[in-house]
């Protein structure tokens, strides 16, 4: 067998050994540079694009809320002119497609007197299923998609001065949207 110290002694005569700890010397500090480099320059990170496009469907989803109450508050007799207001509690959630894998694990001993011993052992997995998306890249599969909650709704008309008219306009709300009365504030437009 040849020692180790035979092959280094090999490797440095052979192929020059000043010039060749030069050049490990010179990829070594190249390497330490560009690592340093890499930690220094800037890395754009694009913001996700699922959050900008929730927060603006939203946006979207409460103004559309927003005119179709408008229309409803407005065919209610007594109302009159009228403003509606809605804020969303929380935003649009999707809920994503899981693959759960289960194993069960079964194991008998028998004792020295003939007791049997059964141990079960179950453990399970889940992962994400993804599918490939518009832009060639794999993305989570959207099982549901929940419609943000609505937090509280705001109507301003001239016909708040009468509590028949108030009483029905909160029913109407209420009614349409699910929420609770108490979610519900229904005043006097000024003027």
């Amino acid at each position: 067998m040849i020692q180790l110290k035979d092959l280094w002694d090999r490797f440095w005569k052979n192929t020059g050994g000043e010039k060749r700890i030069r050049w490990i010397l010179a990829a070594g500090i190249l390497g330490i540079a560009l690592i340093l480099l890499s930690e220094i320059w800037p890395r754009r990170q694009a913001p996700p694009e699922n959050a900008v496009q929730a927060s603006a469907a939203d946006g979207e989803y409460a103004q559309a809320l927003e005119e179709r109450l408008l229309a409803l508050v407005t065919s209610i007799r007594g109302v009159g002119e009228a403003r509606v207001w809605v804020t969303l509690e929380s935003g649009t959630e999707l809920v994503y497609a899981h693959e759960e894998i289960k194993n069960t694990d079964t194991t008998q001993d028998y004792g020295e007197n003939g007791v049997k011993t059964l141990r079960e052992k179950d453990n399970s997995q889940q992962k994400l299923i993804l599918i490939e998306g518009a832009d060639g890249q794999q993305e989570p599969l959207v099982r549901t998609q929940r419609e943000p909650v609505i937090q509280g709704v705001v109507v301003v008309c001239r016909g708040a001065g009468d509590m028949e008219v108030v009483e029905r306009v909160t029913e109407a709300v209420t009614c349409a949207l699910g929420v609770s009365s108490s979610r519900v504030c229904v005043t006097q437009l000024e003027g």
